[in-house]
């Protein structure tokens, strides 16, 4: 697969389901997220470390010989037609066995996946899929929901950089807003470089500079992305390089229901990370849901090693 920094629309997506509670507010809101996006196709996946029974009980229980992958594939089914209605797409269950990490990211590659759901547990019990190490490495986009996530969307918060990253988030955004008509910002959190007292500034003076800096920065990305130049802007200065926290801070304050955000992914194996702040926005604890946006494609090198296993 070919990396690629254009903007591609998201047509097939992976819901990974771990069979707790917090199953039903992802197909919910994978449901809410089928009405603003152009999906086509939706696998529902969950992965068994073990489906097989213990040679012992079958020979005590001989009624339990049903497959178990038959049991779980019906109840998750069940759950489908109960929480799920977007008739347009395509629905399909698959479940299967092994490390529920490897798994899943073989079936981004075979499938072609672009986005994958999962649930990051706030309170919820369970073992559940790390989706840290699935943001790590999956080669597409990734949509964390926890169990208190809203299901509305009426504000879209986008934090931008003016990177090709922020660039491909805000096409997302602007393009999920022309099926749904939501209220999309953006904000751009900012510093002030520790040698700012060689210009003979003060603190405060300085930080007006990185902002006038910024704002013309923000209308130069609208402009050079053909974007509309109607997405209003919030600048925060951070002191303390709390970029994350400080997103998240904005958002709850201003009762946001999706935060979208670029991730600059590397190819290298030995160097599987995201960009530090949507990083560390999977840690945040936050009912809010986050979209993080990868350039199709990236971590190949990660995943083609893994196929070979």
């Amino acid at each position: 697969m070919k990396v690629t920094n254009e903007y591609k629309p998201f047509k097939v997506a992976l819901v990974a389901l771990d069979l707790t509670e917090l199953d039903d507010r992802l197909i919910q809101y994978a449901s809410l997220m089928a009405k603003v996006l152009p999906l086509e196709q939706i696998y529902f996946v969950h992965v068994a470390k073990d489906l097989a029974l213990p040679a012992d009980l079958l020979e005590e229980y001989p009624n339990l010989l049903g497959p178990q992958d038959e049991s779980i594939e019906a109840d998750i089914q069940q759950k489908i037609d109960k929480y799920f209605s977007a008739p347009n797409v395509a629905v399909k269950c698959i479940i299967k066995e092994g490390n529920p990490i490897d798994k899943i990211l073989k079936l981004c590659k075979i499938k072609d996946v672009d986005l994958i759901f999962m649930g990051r547990k706030r309170s919820l019990h369970g073992s559940g899929i790390a989706s840290s190490g699935i943001a790590r490495k999956c080669p597409c986009s990734l949509l964390l929901v926890t169990e208190d996530s809203k299901l509305q969307l009426n504000k879209v918060l986008v934090p931008v950089d003016f990177s090709n990253h922020s660039s491909l988030a805000m096409r997302q955004a602007i393009e999920a807003r022309s099926n749904n008509g939501f209220e999309l910002s953006a904000i751009h959190i900012y510093s002030v470089p520790s040698g700012y007292h060689k210009t003979g500034k003060s603190f405060e003076e300085f930080s007006d500079v990185m902002k006038t800096h910024a704002q013309k920065n923000f209308r130069q990305f609208l402009e050079s992305n053909d974007f509309p130049s109607d997405i209003p802007c919030e600048y925060e200065l951070t002191k303390d390089a709390k970029y994350a926290p400080l997103a998240y801070e904005y958002a709850e304050k201003h009762n946001i229901d999706l935060i979208i955000i670029g991730s600059k992914g590397r190819t290298a194996v030995s160097s599987i990370l995201m960009g530090s702040v949507a990083e560390k926005l999977v840690y945040i604890d936050s009912h809010i849901p986050v979209l993080i946006v990868k350039s199709k494609g990236e971590n190949m090198s990660f995943l083609d090693a893994l196929m070979k296993i």
